[in-house]
Formats: structure tokens, C-alpha cells, sequence
């Protein structure tokens, strides 16, 4: 008898999962929006939410302190279906590193991280940040991308992002931006985010001519990744691959962080 209603249970569970691989690639093709252009409104930190102007104002003086010139904080509008941004951006003009504190608002609930970059004059880009959402699309090879969400302390973010340039990118030139272009590099980003995604088959421009949607193929990869059980074993992976780098970087002493 346990082992007949195990098997209903089983069977059961299998059937639900099925119709969700099939149902949520209906549903994500057709709410999801992804926008073609990035209107940054700069706010004061008073102008802000309680929530997001609490953020800012811990990590502000921080940063201050590890050389990053404070250039301002924007709200970046909606940049993909029902969800609103809000950035504090920062940079250090001695190692021309830039660093962000980003707030996503969703309906369902608000999250932060803190996000360190450096691209280099060979088209690499090198960022370390404490973001613990995984992308749901393939990321750009030249693109390296380090996510310690353990990792709370900027000093100690930052101290990694530096050691993770000595690895990666040792003799390389950190590209520069003339003074009042800074934000060019993050809008280029934005910008480019549709376009590239249509380059590799995962979206196409709507109807209105200025967002994207994703086409069938990306709505099924899209959807199929974000799902048990794959969205466990995408996590573990993710898990596995940046305690590997953290333990490159033993002798250094920072290979603990992560596994507290």
C-alpha cells in the first residue's frame, strides 16, 4: 500500500512539474519586456524611498573611503516588466574601477547588491558583485561576472575584485571615461541588452519598436532554467565555481569568505 501511494505521489509530482515546462514558457514570452533604452533621472538620496535612500546611505560613505568619488544617484525607470531600478554609482579614478549599489522594486518584493567593475582597453570586462539571481541567458565570453552574495563588507568585495584583476587580467590597461561620460558605461550596457539577445536567438523587437520580448526559443530556455530542478543544480554549480575561485586565491587570505 506505501509503495502503490508513493507511486501516485510520484506520478503526481512528475505530471505537475511537466505542465509547468510547458505552461511557463507561455507565460514568460508573454509578460515579459525587456526595454531598448535607458532613461537615467538623477535623484537626490532625499528623493528616494526610505528603503532605498537606507541602502544608499550605508554604502555611500564606504565606498568614499575606498577611494570611489560619489557621482550621484538615478532612478533608471522600468528596464523589464513590472519592475522599477534605482542605482548609486560611484568611481575611483586612480584604478578607474567603478562601483554601483543597485535596488530592484518588484511587486513581489525589494533586493539590492553591490557590484564592482573594471573593463579593459581589450574588450574584457571584469565585475564582482554580491547578486545572488542567477542570469536566465547566456552571459557574453568576454563578460567575466564573480557573485559572492556571502561577501556583506564593500572592503572586503572590493579587496577581491582587486585580487580577481591580478588573476584575470594581470598587465592589462582599465579603460578610462572622461569626466562627465561615466554613466555612458552603464547605459551602453542597458542598451545593448536587447540587441545582443537578438544577435544569439533569445529575443526579437516588439510591436512597439522601442522594448523586446523574448522569442519561443528564449521563453522555453528562459523558463526551463528557472525551474526546479534545474534552477537547484544551476545554483549548486554556481556555488561550486566561485568557491573554486575564492580558493585560487587562498594564500591571499580570502578563501573563507564565502563558506561563512
Amino acid at each position: 500500500m506505501l509503495r502503490s501511494m508513493f507511486e501516485t505521489i510520484l506520478l503526481e509530482l512528475t505530471a505537475f512539474v511537466g505542465a509547468l515546462h510547458l505552461l511557463a514558457p507561455l507565460l514568460v514570452r508573454s509578460t515579459m519586456r525587456f526595454s531598448g533604452v535607458c532613461q537615467l533621472s538623477k535623484v537626490p538620496v532625499d528623493g528616494l524611498s526610505d528603503e532605498a535612500a537606507t541602502t544608499f546611505r550605508q554604502r555611500i560613505p564606504e565606498l568614499v573611503e575606498l577611494g570611489f568619488e560619489f557621482l550621484g544617484c538615478y532612478d533608471c525607470g522600468s528596464l523589464s516588466s513590472e519592475t522599477h531600478s534605482y542605482m548609486a554609482y560611484f568611481c575611483n579614478r586612480r584604478t578607474n574601477d567603478f562601483a554601483s549599489v543597485s535596488m530592484l522594486v518588484t511587486p513581489r518584493r525589494t533586493t539590492s547588491y553591490l557590484e564592482f567593475s573594471t573593463s579593459f582597453t581589450n574588450g574584457l570586462i571584469l565585475e564582482t558583485n554580491t547578486n545572488d539571481s542567477l542570469p536566465l541567458t547566456p552571459a557574453q565570453p568576454e563578460n567575466r561576472i564573480f557573485r559572492f552574495p556571502n561577501v556583506r563588507p564593500g572592503g572586503e568585495l572590493y579587496r577581491i575584485h582587486r585580487l580577481l584583476i591580478e588573476k584575470h587580467a594581470a598587465g592589462l590597461w582599465a579603460k578610462a571615461e572622461a569626466g562627465g561620460d561615466e554613466l555612458l558605461r552603464y547605459k551602453s550596457v542597458i542598451e545593448n541588452y536587447g540587441p545582443r539577445h537578438t544577435r544569439i536567438g533569445y529575443m526579437e523587437l516588439a510591436e512597439d519598436g522601442t522594448s523586446y520580448q523574448l522569442t519561443w526559443r528564449g521563453a522555453c530556455l528562459v523558463a526551463w532554467r528557472g525551474l526546479w530542478p534545474t534552477s537547484i543544480v544551476r545554483r549548486l554549480q554556481q556555488r561550486h565555481l566561485m568557491q573554486s575561485e575564492l580558493d585560487s586565491l587562498e594564500l591571499r587570505g580570502v578563501a573563507a569568505l564565502q563558506k561563512a
